[in-house]
């Protein structure tokens, strides 16, 4: 559902949908969402590989306007939860839907039916609901019927081919399924130089000739060969059936052997001289008006007229009876070679089935292993809480030793913190190189909301003060202290996930201050997390 130059999503009623869920390069809803150094959230591609300077800031008359780049941008997954939990309209007008953002997109790219599409064939954009009738009677690229020649051509182009190609009315050749016209010569031509089946390049030649290079030029150039060939063959069969002997092979005339299996009554007459060599054929050439050989079967016409007077032929009943024998023998051949693979299939089936109960036990074992671990989480959890009565110290050693390394971000996550034993659950999270603003500068500190065993029985949203603070080792009167003070906005409502999100400080306090001011003492800093005991509203 990409559009040029835009780079959220496009939804319906964008005007009643809050500015801090917009992007402000695109002024759409954000797809993806990052941060940036100043605090100001944008769409994942809105920043270029050339980077940009900050939209936002620039809006704001901001005096420092920070360039970003994709190095200097983080993910925002608060906002990316925010903005999957709020309802938003389909974009396609008059479609009314109002939806979470992840159906919503899934409804936008595929399901609803005023969204815009394109006609494969023309190009034309149109709605979903629409496609249907505009593929059966409006595409001017559908494909439609010649009613003369029963092409299949474009709707634009059906008056150019009825002027120019159309060949008038036309039938299939039942052998190689080409659409030829509905003329006895025509039909005639075909079947006698043009159809491929029965003829191939480098095979012998069905009339006995040997191999041919060229099968095309070779049935052309000897027409009157073949013929003379054909119904000398013909004739022979003719005389033995009259004397009462039984009709073989033998009564070929320099006609090899075809590998075709097909009878008459399924294929045209241009291979009707495979048929004599698979089936035993009686003709009455007297029937049929040549009691003689025909001095003027050379000629294409009056040989195609003789296939199609022979493909009334009948099949002998004894030879009918010898092809049956020679099927039972070779399907017998067959069921005994397939004996060893069914065997070999049952074996694999066992196999397959005893690896299925070995599975479904290890299934089994694995699901009792998870129960297990979640009850140790849990114990853990319960063994990691730092202070139950609101109040909170955490001690952080080796400062330098963790801000000075190069394989991991400094992030660190203090013990638990609850109000009381029934209050509500907090945490703090200290990034000791900084973050956002303070990326580099400071030390930022944050504190969050977690999910809790109590938390139906408290009141939402959270409302007590959270106070932050840095004690200083040298002089405790010289504690650094700031307060946070809830405003009901989404970091304060119960959470639904394990971790609610972060509020708190990115530049709390200068990383150069903190060693000269008495802060950070034997490479170990002292923060105090504190919340009041009574709601402030």
């Amino acid at each position: 559902m990409g559009d040029r130059g835009i780079c959220g999503l496009k939804v319906g009623k964008l005007k009643q949908v809050q500015n801090r869920l917009k992007c402000p390069k695109c002024k759409h809803l954000m797809r993806s969402p990052v941060q940036a150094v100043c605090g100001h959230r944008y769409c994942a591609d809105a920043i270029t590989d050339e980077g940009m300077d900050c939209i936002a800031c620039k809006e704001e008359d901001e005096d420092d306007v920070p360039h970003l780049t994709r190095s200097s941008v983080n993910p925002d997954p608060a906002m990316s939860r925010e903005l999957n939990k709020t309802k938003f309209n389909c974009r396609w007008q008059p479609c009314p839907e109002k939806m979470l953002l992840p159906d919503l997109i899934k409804h936008m790219e595929s399901d609803c039916q005023h969204r815009e599409i394109h006609c494969d064939q023309c190009n034309t954009q149109l709605p979903a609901s629409a496609m249907d009738k505009h593929l059966k009677s409006q595409c001017p690229k559908r494909r439609v019927v010649c009613e003369s020649c029963k092409e299949s051509v474009p709707n634009d182009q059906i008056e150019e081919h009825k002027n120019r190609e159309c060949i008038g009315s036309t039938q299939l050749c039942i052998s190689c399924s080409a659409r030829i016209r509905d003329t006895d010569e025509a039909r005639r031509k075909h079947a006698l130089t043009d159809c491929p089946v029965g003829w191939s390049d480098g095979q012998p030649c069905p009339f006995g000739c040997g191999p041919v290079s060229n099968a095309k030029e070779h049935r052309q150039e000897y027409v009157a060969l073949h013929t003379d060939r054909l119904l000398a063959k013909a004739k022979s069969r003719a005389v033995q059936c009259s004397e009462g002997q039984e009709v073989g092979d033998s009564g070929a005339v320099g006609l090899e052997p075809s590998a075709s299996s097909v009878s008459t009554s399924q294929m045209e007459m241009k291979i009707v001289e495979d048929v004599f060599d698979k089936a035993e054929l009686v003709y009455n050439l007297e029937k049929f008006g040549y009691p003689e050989h025909p001095k003027q079967t050379s000629d294409p016409r009056g040989q195609a007229e003789f296939f199609e007077r022979m493909r009334f032929s009948r099949i002998a009943p004894d030879e009918l009876d010898k092809q049956r024998d020679v099927m039972s023998k070779k399907l017998a051949v067959t069921y005994r070679a397939m004996e060893p693979f069914m065997a070999q299939m049952q074996r694999q089936y066992e196999e397959l089935s005893a690896g299925d109960a070995v599975y479904k036990e290890l299934l089994c074992a694995m699901s009792l292993k998870e129960v297990r671990i979640c009850d140790l989480d849990r114990n853990i959890s319960l063994q990691e809480v730092g202070s139950s009565d609101g109040t909170l110290i955490w001690k952080i050693p080796f400062f330098k030793e963790r801000t000075t390394s190069t394989d991991y971000e400094p992030v660190l996550y203090s013990p638990l913190l609850f109000t009381d034993k029934f209050g509500y659950k907090l945490s703090a999270v200290v990034y000791l190189n900084g973050q956002g603003r303070g990326r580099g500068s400071h030390i930022s500190l944050f504190a969050r909301i977690n999910k809790g065993p109590y938390d139906a029985a408290l009141t939402w949203p959270f409302k007590n003060k959270v106070s932050f603070t840095l004690m200083n080792q040298s002089s405790p009167s010289d504690h650094l202290t700031r307060h946070i003070v809830p405003d009901g906005s989404s970091q304060f409502q119960r959470p639904t996930q394990p971790t609610g999100q972060l509020f708190g400080f990115e530049q709390f306090c200068p990383k150069d201050d903190l060693e000269p001011k008495g802060f950070l003492k034997d490479d170990t800093l002292f923060v105090k997390v504190q919340v009041a005991k009574s709601a402030l509203f």
